[in-house]
């Protein structure tokens, strides 16, 4: 589903909002969960490109739900992974992933991990940090997140008038937030990385969960921070 020209939000996957950004070549952001690479290589297809056009994949941070299907889009595709360096060793299986911050959600974690899908291990190719620019669309800037996790990233679009924020935002049951705290690493700076979002400018919002926002996202994503 086209949400503004040459942004889709691929429809019909498990976990976390995957966009597909079209230009000469293609750039993924993010994969959603384990089993998702059929239905985004084939509305891939069903947009009239090859699969050897999808040449990157921007990963937003490691968490499952945005990495599942990574492994599996590189090796059909050969689409170079892209992330901040201190997401990187979670992705390739470098570093053991962090449980949930919360005793409840902690136990729950342990006792359904053994049960849960996992996602395989990928390489890095190349690593951005934050204020890199990258040649999507009319250009983008990265703006490292952390406190979801330790190298989250969000890609900000001036010319477009586009934010995608991975869950440096929350927009489940329409309603802005920050990031869930049992998931998040580090709320404190989970919160100051929104503080910095809500001073860019942006009408359309793309979050890692819950509805597009279009139409004055960066005044509602200030209101929102105004009230926590």
């Amino acid at each position: 589903m086209e949400t503004i020209p040459n942004v889709h939000r691929i429809p019909g996957l498990k976990g976390a909002g995957v966009y597909l950004l079209v230009g000469s070549s293609l750039t993924l952001v993010d994969s959603g969960m384990p089993g998702g690479e059929e239905a985004i290589l084939a509305y891939i297809g069903g947009l009239g490109r090859e699969l050897a056009e999808l040449t990157r994949i921007i990963v937003s941070h490691h968490h499952l739900d945005h990495v599942g299907s990574l492994a599996a889009l590189k090796e059909r595709t050969g689409a170079q992974v892209v992330a901040h360096p201190a997401d990187a060793p979670f992705i390739s299986g470098e570093q053991a992933l962090l449980p949930p911050h919360s005793g409840v959600m902690g136990v729950l974690f342990r006792l359904v991990a053994p049960l849960m899908p996992r996602a395989v291990p990928v390489a890095v190719d190349s690593t951005v940090q934050d204020g890199d620019q990258l040649d999507l669309l009319s250009g983008a800037t990265v703006v490292h997140v952390p406190g979801h996790t330790p190298g989250a990233i969000a890609l900000h679009f001036p010319a477009e008038g586009l934010l995608i924020c991975g869950d440096a935002i929350d927009h489940r049951g329409g309603r802005l937030a920050p990031p869930p705290k049992p998931f998040t690493a580090d709320m404190n700076q989970a919160l100051a990385s929104l503080h910095r979002l809500a001073e860019l400018e942006f009408d359309v919002l793309c979050p890692g969960h819950g509805a597009v926002i279009t139409g004055s996202a960066d005044e509602q994503v200030r209101a929102m921070v105004q009230g926590l």
